[in-house]
């Protein structure tokens, strides 16, 4: 559950989930990419919902306009709060249980898609990353607790939302632009990372997996080799006894994987997250480990 993860200290959790994508948010500040402000994030997430993901927490969060929030994880573990963003341009989320029931602010930035976005705790380092998902498909409004009156901006902007109209003049009220027609080349794409989510003993000699989602795939047996599966996000997929000889790894997201009697020979895991992952049996030779966050990895020497 959500909150009762913290074995490992929380400043430590902070530094570790700087591995995988831009590691603060100086870094996009630098590269011209502002924070989104309360009133962009008040259109993007009221009445909507985040699946927020981090190294101890993987939830779907549904926002209602009048700050009540409802989430639930991928364990079928729920909990209820509030949320609220801040003359800083933060948004606060405040769960009853989760995390002990302490508010944290975060700045949002827009991820590399139109529906994700990357949230940063207040000293810079990256925390979540988020999926927008639109409405509430998973009827998690069901389980709205009362609001705790307490607000920021929410209410000023709730209130300016409907004076013009439903929408806040300040943002689209489609703050999300609809998506590029897709080419046969990005469908084809798109085929093979569905494929590639329940492929055990599938033949996936040299595709091209890069930034692809792959939380608990179960790929074990596959053949992966010469595959580049770069910015791919593994944590906790099955990848016993399968062949990533010659993959191209670099910072891929492993957290938790299963690599049990995996072949990695030669395989570049360059900044690659392993933490806890298992690679008891592996075969490493000549594999490239360098940057690679190795924390209660097992099987590893």
């Amino acid at each position: 559950m959500p909150g009762g993860l913290f074995s490992i200290p929380f400043i430590v959790l902070i530094v570790l989930l700087n591995s995988c994508t831009p590691g603060t948010q100086s870094q996009l500040i630098k590269k011209g990419q502002p924070p989104l402000s309360a009133e962009q994030l008040f259109a993007i997430v009221a009445n909507n919902s985040l699946r927020l993901e981090a190294i101890d927490f993987d939830a779907i969060l549904y926002f209602q306009k009048n700050g009540a929030l409802s989430a639930v994880d991928r364990l079928k573990n729920k909990d209820t709060g509030n949320w609220d963003v801040t003359t800083e341009n933060e948004l606060c989320l405040k769960f009853r249980i989760w995390y002990y029931g302490d508010s944290k602010c975060y700045s949002v930035f827009r991820g590399q898609d139109s529906d994700s976005f990357l949230f940063f705790t207040k000293n810079g380092a990256k925390y979540y990353s988020a999926e927008y998902i639109a409405a509430d498909p998973h009827n998690l409004a069901k389980q709205m607790p009362e609001t705790d009156n307490k607000h920021f901006l929410r209410k000023d902007l709730a209130q300016k939302a409907q004076t013009d109209g439903g929408s806040n003049s300040l943002v689209p009220s489609s703050p999300l632009p609809a998506p590029a027609p897709t080419s046969p080349k990005t469908e084809k794409y798109s085929d093979i990372a569905t494929l590639a989510r329940n492929c055990p003993d599938c033949n996936l000699t040299g595709v091209n997996l890069t930034k692809t989602r792959l939380i608990g795939a179960n790929l074990a047996g596959a053949n992966l080799s010469g595959a580049n599966l770069s910015g791919a996000n593994l944590r906790r997929a099955n990848l016993t006894g399968a062949n990533l000889a010659g993959a191209k790894c670099i910072a891929t997201n492993f957290a938790g994987a299963i690599l049990v009697d995996s072949n990695l020979t030669n395989a570049d895991l360059t900044g690659s997250n392993l933490i806890k992952a298992k690679l008891n049996g592996a075969t490493i030779d000549g594999a490239i480990f360098s940057g690679a966050h190795l924390e209660g990895i097992e099987g590893y020497k």
